[in-house]
């Protein structure tokens, strides 16, 4: 009896597969499992539905595959994460992407809910964040009828909307066309540079069946883009930085996946390293060659080096430069001209006509190359001069042993005290505190505001790639979202999220998602009844004192109230008696109502020059 159970649910399995139960629905979903898709961040509603209805039948029938007698191949499943706003659906995403390198998808329903993630798709935009958003529409037939929540060309425009946002941005409007457009947006989300991509699937297309035996033809998608570079401008910069002069790196964003090569190069080369805000998780912290933040909330021991006239070049690596990640520096004559720039292509960077080198193309085949060759060179001198290499040479290797910790290495310089102990936590101190309250590999996710400056100046991580921050459009409540996509990411770390609380008010709601799914999150609030950076920016820049006062809210008991667990930390004494470990030992996420004190003035004097209020 169970064995004609088990046959009678493969046949209706088989079924399922025919051409005669596939919708375009189960077509994309089929899809996306093909190149490794097995997490889609939404919020349901009508027009939505059958994607939602296919996932629960994409999942149900890898469910019947597993049961033994059925011998088909069976796809991992797709978990559909419900957030409870959109915008928090594409800050998952995000999060998600970052931690993995896949493609993020995420989606809403029509009106609303496709409006709703504007702000999530341009913060991935500006960060080149590789994400597919799929919206519905309402039946074609409805187009211009004022029906409920139309989002078409005939009403207000999702697709006109999300043109300036996104890398591919098309509707489908037969079922035809589905196949084409899927396959090139998912492409276009992975060429450089790379970005958000978005389809509009109208209700009647969704439902509409679809040849299940057209082949997909892609095994999966990755990053492209140009894979070469120029040989005389990589032979000029070889030429350039192995003549013994001094020499300072200066890492940009998009420096972050190749930076264990950058980095090498620089030891081989002995040149110091400042990075730009965005970069900061480049490089261990207690590196002997770092020495600090270039830009908004800033090191002055980084801005004092670019300045420093025996600098003989600024290898500049992966950045596009802009006054907000150098505070301006790098508009100045003196450091152009010896600059040596290096990027993906002439257009992501501002372009220097008087720099000494331009150098575009795959950053991670020029550090490569430039790796061998300066380990070539090293050997070579080595051998020649039968004794230990040259000074320049004789550096700790990045990836084999910790490194030494210098008197004037950043985390040192910037290193603050709390001897108040019952006073409300500074932030600096806060600041210090954590990276030694979590294990090593922990993940952290910086919120925009006042977060922003106060790690960017006193978080010091002695790990490489867990140090998150989206500055490129600058939205508040990303870092809560993103944390959470994150943690859905992976299970081996916990993930903090470290964000102001005008920002929990805005996207705090995310929380749930968390408590629901048991992820280890830790949020850290800090708690200073406004939104900090208008109050001290208004109080620095000599405006009116107005518009930035915020209730006081007691955080913690709201964690509570929803599944996680709340901690008040009121003063310093309460943050040192912390026991985060015991926090820790069960799943799910806790939440630190930090007080922190708010007169502590937060390092943003670029931000305000920028904004001609300084």
């Amino acid at each position: 009896m169970e064995l004609n159970v088990i046959n009678t649910i493969c046949k209706d399995e088989l079924l399922f597969s025919g051409p005669e139960q596939s919708t375009a629905a189960d077509f994309v979903l089929e899809f996306l499992s093909h190149i490794n898709v097995d997490k889609i961040f939404g919020v349901p509603g009508g027009a939505i539905e059958p994607l939602f209805d296919a996932v629960a039948r994409f999942n149900r029938h890898n469910e019947i595959s597993l049961i033994p007698g059925c011998n088909h191949k069976v796809k991992p499943s797709i978990q559909l994460i419900t957030s409870r706003h959109e915008a928090g659906a594409v800050f998952m995403a995000d999060g998600y992407a970052r931690e993995t390198g896949h493609l993020a998808v995420c989606c809403a329903t029509t009106g609303p809910g496709s409006t709703n993630m504007i702000t999530g798709i341009a913060s991935a935009y500006m960060d080149k964040t590789p994400m597919l958003i799929l919206t519905p529409q309402t039946s074609m037939s409805n187009f211009g009828r004022q029906d409920l929540q139309d989002s078409s060309d005939d009403s207000i425009s999702i697709v006109t909307m999300l043109s300036r946002c996104t890398r591919y941005n098309s509707m489908v409007t037969h079922i035809d066309q589905l196949k084409y457009k899927l396959i090139k947006a998912v492409k276009t989300a992975f060429t450089y540079p790379s970005g958000p991509v978005h389809l509009s699937i109208p209700m009647d297309i969704w439902q509409q069946m679809v040849d299940a035996d057209i082949p997909i033809g892609s095994a999966g998608f990755k990053k492209g883009g140009n894979e070469g570079y120029d040989q005389e401008s990589y032979e000029a910069l070889c030429k350039l930085v192995t003549g013994g002069e001094k020499l300072l790196f200066l890492l940009g964003e998009n420096s972050l996946p190749y930076s264990k090569s950058i980095v090498a190069c620089a030891e081989l080369l002995g040149a110091d390293i400042v990075t730009t805000p965005t970069a900061k998780g480049c490089i261990q912290a207690n590196h002997s060659l770092y020495k600090g933040v270039l830009g908004f909330a800033g090191h002055q021991q980084a801005e004092d080096i670019l300045r420093d006239k025996h600098v003989d070049y600024v290898v500049a690596i992966g950045s596009n430069l802009n006054p907000f990640e150098t505070a301006g520096l790098c508009d100045n004559m003196t450091v152009v001209e010896k600059m040596l720039y290096i990027n993906h292509s002439v257009s992501d960077g501002m372009v220097f006509e008087s720099a000494r080198l331009q150098l575009y193309g795959s950053l991670k085949k020029i550090f490569h190359d430039l790796e061998g060759h300066l380990t070539k060179r090293q050997v070579l001198d080595n051998y020649v001069n039968q004794k230990k290499s040259d000074s320049r040479f004789n550096v700790i290797r990045y990836d084999s042993v910790k490194q030494s910790v210098r008197e004037n290495n950043i985390t040192s310089l910037t290193h603050v005290e709390q001897p108040e102990r019952s006073a409300p936590v500074k932030p600096q101190y806060l600041m210090r505190k954590l990276p030694g309250m979590f294990p090593l590999d922990t993940r952290f996710h910086i919120d925009a505001g006042n977060s922003w400056a106060w790690a960017t100046h006193y978080l010091h991580l002695n790990s490489v790639s867990n140090y998150n921050i989206a500055m490129g459009f600058g939205s508040m409540g990303w870092a809560i979202g993103a944390a959470v996509g994150a943690a859905c990411a992976q299970s081996d770390a916990p993930v903090v999220c470290i964000t102001g609380d005008g920002s929990y008010l805005m996207s705090g709601q995310e929380l749930t998602v968390a408590v629901q799914r048991q992820l280890s999150v830790i949020f850290v609030i800090l708690n200073d009844n406004a939104y900090g950076m208008v109050r001290h920016g208004q109080r620095i820049g000599g405006a009116e004192p107005i518009g930035f006062e915020l209730p006081s809210v007691d955080f913690a008991m709201i964690a509570r109230a929803v599944g996680a667990r709340g901690v008040t930390v009121r003063n310093a004494q309460e943050l040192d008696e912390l026991d985060m470990a015991s926090l820790l030992e069960n799943n799910g996420p806790v939440l630190l109502d930090v007080y922190i004190d708010p007169e502590e003035v937060p390092p943003m004097a670029s931000r305000l020059k920028e904004l001609g209020r300084g």
